[in-house]
């Protein structure tokens, strides 16, 4: 049986992807401050069996995590997979760390295609795609956002206790899963995320 935990991001949202018209000099997704146009609800989506859930895309605050080592805390055991819903500025490939309950430590690669050009390039799944894109000072039409759903391995088969995202500002993550198989104990007891920022 498959066994699903969504991370709570809350503790390390810091930065805004999603703007309104009324805020648009708010929005971060890149280095040119563009941002989505604010969503209605969250991102709620389900790929390959696997449910994603973002923080709410409503314009009115931090929405996304801006890589930079943050140290997040997991449910302890093996885990399989991490599925992430993100973009990158330009192509981006850099390392999740894996850091197991024996002390020892590991890294796959995270690649994300690029939020503008709207092509996967390392085989993700479309999240979100937006008909126009926010500048800090208009709405500009027929441009537009891509958010995607990717998945890294957890190569190693030891119990997890904690992951490391990159050191990367042009990396932005909306939404995690892990995924995994189940082994005697019910994980829908998991309890709370924590974790530390860096």
């Amino acid at each position: 049986m498959t066994v699903h935990q969504i991370l709570a991001l809350d503790p390390f949202l810091n930065n805004q992807a999603a703007t309104t018209p009324e805020n648009l000099t708010e929005g971060r997704l890149n280095v040119w401050r563009n941002s989505l146009p604010a969503q209605s609800a969250p991102l709620d989506i389900v790929v390959d069996d696997v449910p994603l859930r973002s923080a709410p895309l409503d314009g009115r605050g931090p929405d996304n995590v801006l890589c930079s080592g943050q140290r997040i805390e997991v449910p302890e055991r093996r885990w399989d997979w991490l599925y992430v819903i993100g973009c990158g500025e330009r192509r981006v490939r850099d390392v999740v760390t894996w850091h197991f309950s024996n002390g020892t430590v590991d890294r796959d690669q995270l690649a994300l295609s690029d939020l503008w050009e709207g092509r996967s390039d390392f085989g993700e799944d479309l999240a979100l795609r937006t008909d126009v894109i926010h500048y800090p000072h208009h709405v500009q039409a027929r441009i537009g956002i891509t958010l995607w759903c990717q998945r890294v391995p957890v190569t190693s088969r030891k119990p997890l206790g904690a992951m490391s995202l990159p050191r990367n500002p042009a990396v932005h993550l909306f939404a995690m899963t892990l995924v995994g198989r189940q082994a005697g104990v019910d994980s829908a007891s998991d309890p709370q995320i924590r974790g530390s920022r860096p």
